[in-house]
């Protein structure tokens, strides 16, 4: 299967033909003029297809284009399925998001317009049409999406076929565990369509898909469900810190330090709220009231490195690739700005991994994990929690913690990883260089254009062999 970049015109022809390709083109899908199918997204239609001496655009009938829902004048790729018969434009990837206001067409997603801006500019530059859209916005009978299409620096409402796969940013936990919402992915399922980042991570289902594997057992911290009282008084006899977190929290809402003391039990929470009890059933008593029936764990406290008593954590962003097979995107340390979390939506602060692994401390011996070592045990944990979840997923914001012997732990696992545009601090008097493309979005474009049937080639140089790094790995 091979494939060619175009632009698609709009060209009424005096022939019978449907569809014009350059004949360089036609000779490198290996194509002679004859009738295909013709599909882009779910929409398919038998066509003529003929060849053109001039290189350059597509040409297409304007009727066949209207039955495709196929947009002109957008740079697509174009491939050739010999077995099916078919030539596909794409790669064509939708969106699915909470909500969009269409009536600001500059700034429909609010604070995560920038991200769906970059996503759609760089996807446009490579070639390929991005379609944000609401669960509502899908008509399953029709095949049809009215979905919102960046073009000219902003966002339109259009109607398209249903997409060859879709990536979820649902911002909404409740909205993704509702019935609707599985019928809908289950009606992806039975179209075929990819749908990737399936779910929210329930905290207690990541430890549960991880603690009967071998490999990651040393990097799991002791936890239970929160069910009653003896969980409490249990995890408190053998451990002296416990922390209790939210099964469903994010950003480190919610999380609440224990402490066994001389006289009793100490609680402390973000912002210096601090309490002192005599007994684990007034810590139980107080525990219950505050989480008011929402499902919350225990977890072992860890003795982790920082600065100050500021905790540091990594957050290690790993996605899959051009080649599906799970890499490392990016690694980032972060500082909290209390003892309790360090998340930077809490107003923690970053540094670079080897910045942290060198000012942070104390150390307890001479063992000390480099970066190098982080990236593997992230990388070898997203491969197993894969293994271990139902579901299809394609990026996971793994946080992990390096206590003071240099042991490496496990703290969260985040399917819909932020995406906003925090960036390391520069030294003063060192000026921004220009604005890159994310390495995050490129990564994530180009798994979709691989589940859509426009797999990337590697940028290997010239007269080189591809190497195994150990960076890379593929789902087993």
């Amino acid at each position: 299967m091979s494939y060619v970049p175009t632009i698609v015109v709009a060209y009424e022809p005096k022939s019978e033909v449907d569809l014009y390709l350059p004949q360089a083109q036609m000779r490198k899908l290996k194509l002679q003029a004859t009738t295909l199918d013709i599909q882009f997204g779910s929409k398919t239609v038998c066509a003529r297809v003929g060849s053109m001496e001039r290189s350059g655009n597509t040409l297409i009938r304007p009727s066949l284009a209207q039955s495709l829902h196929l947009p002109t004048g957008v740079p697509l790729l174009l491939r050739y399925s010999s077995d099916q018969q078919k030539l596909v434009f794409g790669p064509y990837v939708g969106i699915l998001v909470s909500t969009y206001n269409a009536q600001y067409p500059q700034s429909p997603f609010g604070p995560l317009t920038a991200f769906f801006n970059e996503v759609a500019d760089i996807n446009r530059k490579r070639g390929g049409i991005i379609c944000a859209f609401r669960l509502q916005d899908v008509n399953w009978d029709s095949g049809i999406v009215r979905g919102l299409v960046r073009k000219g620096g902003v966002w339109r409402q259009r109607v398209l076929p249903l997409p060859q796969c879709i990536y979820n940013r649902l911002v909404s936990r409740q909205r993704e565990r509702s019935e609707q919402m599985s019928a809908w992915v289950q009606r992806c399922k039975d179209a075929n369509i990819p749908f990737f980042n399936e779910r929210f991570l329930n905290k207690w289902h990541v430890h549960a898909a991880l603690e009967n594997q071998e490999a990651a057992a040393p990097h799991l911290p002791s936890m239970v469900r929160y069910l009653g009282q003896e969980d409490l008084r249990q995890m408190l006899s053998g451990y002296r810190t416990v922390y209790a977190k939210p099964a469903n929290g994010s950003m480190g809402r919610g999380i609440i330090r224990l402490r066994r003391t001389a006289e009793g039990y100490s609680l402390a929470r973000p912002g210096g709220m601090n309490q002192s009890f005599s007994s684990i059933q007034g810590l139980h008593h107080y525990l219950s009231k505050r989480t008011k029936g929402k499902p919350y764990l225990l977890q072992q406290g860890l003795p982790l490195i920082g600065i100050n008593g500021r905790p540091t954590d990594f957050r290690v962003l790993v996605q899959k690739n051009r080649s599906g097979e799970w890499s490392v995107t990016s690694m980032v340390a972060r500082l909290g700005q209390n003892r309790i979390v360090s998340n930077i939506s809490r107003g923690g602060s970053m540094l670079t991994p080897l910045q942290a692994l060198r000012v942070c401390g104390p150390w307890a011996s001479g063992v000390k994990p480099s970066p190098q070592t982080l990236r593997e045990v992230a990388l070898k944990l997203s491969v197993l929690l894969e293994e271990g979840l139902p579901g299809h997923y394609a990026e996971f914001g793994v946080d992990l913690g390096v206590d003071v012997h240099g042991q490496v732990w496990l703290l969260e696992v985040n399917s819909k990883p932020s995406k906003t545009a925090n960036t390391i601090p520069l030294p003063e008097g060192v000026d921004e260089p220009p604005r890159r493309a994310r390495p995050s979005v490129v990564r994530m474009l180009e798994y979709a254009s691989y589940i859509s049937g426009y797999p990337r080639a590697s940028k290997a140089k010239p007269g080189t062999k591809k190497k195994t790094t150990g960076k890379n790995y593929r789902r087993r």
